[in-house]
């Protein structure tokens, strides 16, 4: 971008916008530019912006003054950030910092409690975002593309160096592809059903992510014995915690009937794996196999072999005049290339599909 100006971020989003066929992301990571901030409300009003909290931590550091050596104010600020379980926690010790340190006529941290909902966990914890809190990743791509070029390069030396760049990204790529396609990984509990469950279905990095939970709920226990939930019979609540005296009571729901569970650590929520809370009462319960609502397509292993011809208009219409030429064509093209795959095993599909083709011609 020539320039950071409200009118080029709302130019760079709706394109974006456009490539999607009208998708909004679920959540957005930024900085605290303004002009960056006004274009995501203009542009994606139904998207969770957030702001990142490495950049918050460094501005901090220019609003404190004296009190970034005070240890017990900046544990108050912490827990403001992220340790707040409730939006009513939030509020009373935000009220406990601000009154105990004389800080009703602070500028900045005034400005910060306007926009709570863009940086404290409390007010995020329902929102998927991929375990992410800061906008590292986005920026270590940034330095990544900044080697295709510079002020002096032509357009056509930065295309054929950003290809360069994807090529040995998916070079990269290719064999955790297949380490994930070619069997399952090892498992640190034999013969546990959840463990074999969950390698069959996840990536092998998501698959450690889960064994490391379950693993960890080893070490959790009831702080009471369950107890009804609410009218519904059917609805239990437990209070789980880790063995470790100082470790925070989780309330954790869980559904006899369809297994539906939630905890109050949220953690499937935001990363979308189940956490160590819920998996304790799982096993407690002697459930086995992860319910479907409870396993993210983007963490599977097979995800790139699923067809979707669900090719939705930017206004869930149907006249198809919504969809853009470049989005159409990339779509079908994407799924007739995941139904080719899957064809090549079976006999009778794949001469269906060669004749589909040369008739065609």
């Amino acid at each position: 971008m020539s320039d950071e100006t409200e009118s080029s971020f709302e130019w760079m989003f709706r394109t974006f916008l456009d490539s999607m066929n009208g998708k909004q992301p679920e959540t957005i990571f930024s900085d605290q530019c303004q002009a960056m901030m006004n274009a995501i409300n203009t542009v994606f009003p139904h998207s969770h912006h957030r702001l990142c909290k490495w950049h918050i931590n460094q501005n901090v550091l220019s609003h404190f003054g004296s009190l970034n050596g005070d240890s017990a104010f900046k544990k108050l600020w912490h827990k403001c950030m992220t340790y707040c379980e409730s939006k009513d926690k939030f509020e009373t010790t935000w009220k406990s910092m601000i009154d105990g340190y004389n800080l009703d006529g602070h500028k900045w941290l005034n400005g910060m409690y306007r926009i709570k909902e863009k940086w404290a966990n409390v007010f995020s914890n329902e929102r998927f975002s991929a375990g992410l809190l800061a906008t590292s990743r986005s920026e270590v791509t940034n330095m990544v593309l900044k080697k295709s070029g510079n002020k002096m390069s032509s357009l056509y030396e930065f295309v054929i160096n950003y290809a360069k760049i994807q090529d040995n990204w998916r070079v990269k790529e290719k064999p955790e592809d297949t380490r994930c396609r070619h069997g399952n990984p090892a498992q640190i509990l034999k013969n546990h059903p959840l463990l074999a469950y969950a390698a069959e279905i996840y990536t092998v990095t998501i698959y450690q992510l889960f064994e490391m939970e379950l693993v960890n709920s080893l070490n959790c226990k009831f702080v009471k014995p369950p107890s009804c939930f609410g009218n519904d019979w059917n609805w239990i609540e437990i209070k789980v915690k880790s063995h470790d005296e100082n470790s925070r009571v989780r309330n954790v729901v869980f559904n006899k009937q369809n297994h539906e569970i939630k905890c109050s650590c949220h953690k499937f929520e935001t990363m979308g794996i189940l956490c160590k809370h819920a998996l304790m009462v799982y096993s407690c319960m002697n459930v086995t196999v992860l319910p479907d609502g409870y396993i993210l397509k983007r963490w599977m292993k097979n995800v790139r072999n699923r067809v979707n011809f669900n090719i939705q208009e930017r206004d869930g219409g149907g006249g198809g005049g919504d969809v853009s030429e470049i989005v159409f064509v990339n779509q079908i093209m994407r799924s007739v290339y995941d139904l080719t795959q899957l064809s090549k095993p079976h006999d009778d599909a794949r001469k269906l599909l060669y004749r589909l083709v040369h008739d065609k011609r």
